[in-house]
């Protein structure tokens, strides 16, 4: 789809998405322009515009009768009424709003988009409840950011939202049995698009669950295992090398020694700037080297990127030469290579994990507002550590639980032991790693951290995976680019064979 050009993850960062260690937020984005049909039943060139259902507040409370207007968008070009062909469903989750652009040339679902004229599908894109602002009913500030209120944010509630969206979209589109669902997603919403299917079966007929984490985990110091092995992969235009891993771990263990003296600190003032007062203090040794002392893209690396140092490949080729001396001064070569677009992104992450901190110290107002912070704690954790003896090739033992845990007591009153249990409640109600069910397709991407609490092996035969080489977040989902990798663009074609079967055949409701 030549029309739809991506930009880079820096473009999407410097506009503002969140950067929390903890967040799913996507580094990808879109424009979209030249657009030469109708969608939705808009005039030409215009993106479809939202539509709405009601909904509960609480769908598990008969006597709580609040409602709420919950967003969706359609894509109807090609479906013709009262036909058989299937439906697909794009779900929403954590990040932006959604737009009309979702059900056009979407970065969750666009395996489905791309699919439309040869099936004459109709696409729904459905917005989850509090992450999106399209009128006033909806929006989370004026509505829900008190803690009580949060209550009501939950993927049981989301996963119910959906079901009241199937029942109304049957009776104003006139859809019967014969129209098949499919839910599509990518990371959050990828494992909503799989848990929708699993337990709603007799709504969706089948699901591709994208880049989907569905083992919750408070420690999830996998996360950071795999971005350190993502340096190690070569093939599939990745560009990275044992070496390279090797030498960026072997670095920051430097720097972390370093960091105990006075002549260590002074050493890296010496070669990265500022004063060594600046390097110490744990607090100040976290926040330059906990989370890496330059950028290290995997969850949102991009072979084809432009901008200097931005890539696995680009990065490796700086810290594989030894002509710039040792792992440190080669560390710093990168810091200020990626200078020019990094600084504000580092920045940014500063400024957020200091106004985390003095919310949990009880010194800033507290962040009713963060509502995947708040998911976090009531459901999945997902705390990114650098464990001292875990495979983080960053300075150990600078980020570890007790940077994350006080958050959750102190904005939402959510003890550690209660993250606790309910990470395990959460895979207790939706099995994890070892989903039952069918018809549901794990796909996960080689370089993306998220996978390390994906369904990596295949529990039955009716819930396939797929691990596609070198492949970052869901990169397969988003429109199709001259750049893709081979192994993305194999991805699309194996998912939708995939379906195509799944859509010629009965998958069992009775699971």
């Amino acid at each position: 789809m030549a029309m739809h050009l991506r930009t880079s993850a820096l473009a999407l960062l410097l506009a503002g998405a969140r950067a929390s260690s903890m967040s799913m937020t996507d580094d990808y984005s879109f424009v979209f322009a030249n657009k030469s049909s109708s969608v939705g039943g808009g005039s030409s060139g215009e993106l479809a515009r939202p539509r709405y259902v009601t909904q509960p507040q609480d769908h598990f409370d008969d006597a709580n009768s609040n409602e709420w207007q919950q967003a969706y968008y359609v894509n109807d070009t090609f479906w013709v009424p009262g036909s058989d062909a299937p439906v697909f469903l794009c779900v929403g989750g954590e990040g932006p709003p959604l737009s009309g652009a979702s059900v056009v040339a979407s970065p969750h679902c666009n395996v489905a988009v791309d699919w439309l004229k040869e099936t004459k599908a109709l696409m729904f894109a459905v917005e989850h409840r509090y992450y999106g602002c399209h009128n006033r009913s909806a929006c989370p500030v004026k509505q829900f950011a008190t803690k009580e209120s949060l209550k009501f944010l939950s993927s049981r509630q989301a996963l119910a939202d959906l079901a009241g969206f199937h029942k109304q979209a049957l009776a104003q589109y006139g859809l019967t049995k014969a129209n098949k669902w499919v839910s599509f997603g990518g990371s959050y919403p990828g494992m909503l698009a799989g848990w929708f299917r699993l337990k709603y079966p007799s709504l969706v007929h089948a699901s591709i669950a994208s880049s989907a984490p569905v083992q919750a985990k408070v420690d999830m110091q996998g996360y950071q295992d795999v971005t350190a092995e993502a340096y190690s992969v070569s093939d599939n235009n990745v560009g990275g090398s044992p070496a390279c891993m090797e030498a960026i771990g072997k670095g920051h263990a430097m720097i972390g020694k370093a960091f105990g003296s006075s002549s260590g600190r002074s050493m890296l003032a010496a070669i990265f700037g500022g004063s060594a007062s600046r390097y110490a203090g744990r607090q100040n040794q976290a926040d330059f080297a906990g989370n890496g002392v330059a950028q290290f893209p995997s969850q949102g690396n991009d072979p084809s990127c432009s901008y200097p140092a931005c890539n696995i490949g680009k990065i490796c080729a700086i810290m594989v030469d030894t002509s710039t001396g040792d792992e440190v001064h080669r560390l710093a070569k990168l810091r200020k290579t990626q200078e020019s677009w990094a600084r504000p992104l580092r920045e940014r992450r500063l400024a957020r994990h200091a106004q985390l901190r003095l919310a949990a110290a009880g010194q800033a107002p507290q962040l009713f507002d963060d509502y995947w912070g708040y998911q976090t704690c009531s459901e999945f954790a997902f705390y990114q550590t650098c464990e001292v003896g875990s495979r983080c090739f960053y300075t150990q033992g600078l980020v570890t639980l007790a940077d994350y845990l006080p958050m959750c007591q102190t904005n939402y009153g959510i003890s550690p032991a209660m993250v606790a249990a309910n990470v395990n409640a959460s895979n207790a109600y939706y099995g994890g790693d070892k989903p039952v069910g069918n018809c549901v397709y794990y796909v996960n991407g080689e370089v993306d951290p998220w996978h390390s609490l994906s369904v990596l092996s295949s529990p039955s035969a009716g819930i396939p995976v797929l691990m596609v080489g070198g492949a970052s977040h869901h990169a397969w989902t988003h429109p199709a680019s001259s750049t893709d990798q081979p192994s993305v663009v194999k991805a699309r074609g194996t998912i939708r064979a995939q379906v195509s079967k799944w859509l010629a055949s009965e998958c069992d409701v009775s699971l």
